[in-house]
């Protein structure tokens, strides 16, 4: 059980929280980041070894999240199989392929777990990368520095993905390279997404969980060679 006494989650909403893409709050400038997958994988994941999960709250006094899980002792070792092995080659090659590549990417992300693990697998990639938390910390930052691609979460505090792209775009802005490759990262990988980030003035976009062979080709197809 893990206990909080945070903002709390009115009873209306609480139905909502297991469900794949959705959050308490679901606007794009919401206060809180988050990408709305996490209590749905959690689901997932506890059902799927036949447990439960549940949550109790009360509007701004706090919630109790809980899942129950029962285990069997095992003691078997883990074989390699030709798939993990055939991946293990392919990240090697990607690997491999960056070596020579020289590059300065700017990351849009509010979530600090979700910055951690694409900040780590640039630096797998041997591309180097500056955090942001919002909007309109990337803008300030593209005033200044000459990056070679933006990440751009959709969902972000202050100033979201969408219109952050939207203002770069805009050739009476600050922004030197207007042309600068954006990269839409959204956990909404439904129909019409996709045409509402290049609407936005983004080029491409990749859906969460971010893999590292998913981001190595959007990287590779964007960056300048």
């Amino acid at each position: 059980c893990v206990h909080d006494t945070g903002i709390g989650i009115p009873k209306d909403k609480i139905g909502l929280l297991f469900g794949k893409f959705s959050q308490v709050d679901s606007s794009t400038t919401r206060k809180f980041g988050g990408s709305g997958l996490g209590l749905a994988i959690s689901k997932q994941l506890v059902e799927l070894m036949g447990g439960e999960i549940g949550v109790e709250s009360q509007a701004e006094k706090g919630s109790d999240f809980w899942f129950t899980i029962c285990f069997n002792k095992q003691h078997a070792e883990a074989e390699s199989t030709p798939r993990n092995t055939n991946s293990r080659q392919q990240i090697r090659e990607t690997l491999k392929q960056f070596e020579n590549r020289k590059a300065r990417i700017l990351l849009a992300e509010d979530n600090i777990i979700n910055q951690k693990v694409i900040m780590g697998m640039l630096k797998k990639l041997s591309l180097h990368s500056d955090p942001v938390c919002n909007g309109a910390e990337a803008i300030k930052a593209l005033e200044t520095i000459p990056y070679d691609l933006v990440l751009m979460d959709v969902q972000m505090p202050v100033i979201d993905g969408l219109e952050a792209a939207t203002h770069i775009r805009n050739p009476e802005s600050a922004i030197p390279n207007h042309q600068i490759p954006i990269i839409a990262i959204t956990a909404h990988a439904m129909q019409g997404d996709r045409e509402k980030c290049l609407k936005a003035g983004m080029d491409d976009y990749i859906s969460k969980p971010v893999s590292l062979l998913s981001l190595a080709e959007i990287l590779d197809k964007w960056l300048p060679k």
